[in-house]
């Protein structure tokens, strides 16, 4: 004999549930870890769009400045 006994029942489900948490919290930390990636994938594609997009709305302001001075250009009949 080896001297020990057979688990039990209660001791299996114990055993069960243990790893069902164990799991449980697995897949908690992966989903996080995922979340996190995306994130950072967000950020680095936010970060190189932010010039192009300040290069935009400069464009668009001096666009704007341009046809208010060519507006009162026309206005004032220079």
């Amino acid at each position: 004999m080896t001297g020990s006994a057979a688990p039990t029942t209660t001791d299996l489900q114990e055993q069960l549930a243990r790893i069902e948490r164990m799991n449980a919290e697995t897949r908690k930390f992966v989903e996080e870890g995922l979340k996190l990636s995306a994130e950072a994938r967000k950020l680095a594609r936010d970060a190189t769009i932010a010039p192009y997009t300040a290069i935009f709305a400069a464009f668009t302001a001096g666009a704007a400045v341009v046809g208010a001075v060519v507006t009162l250009v026309k206005i004032l009949g220079l």
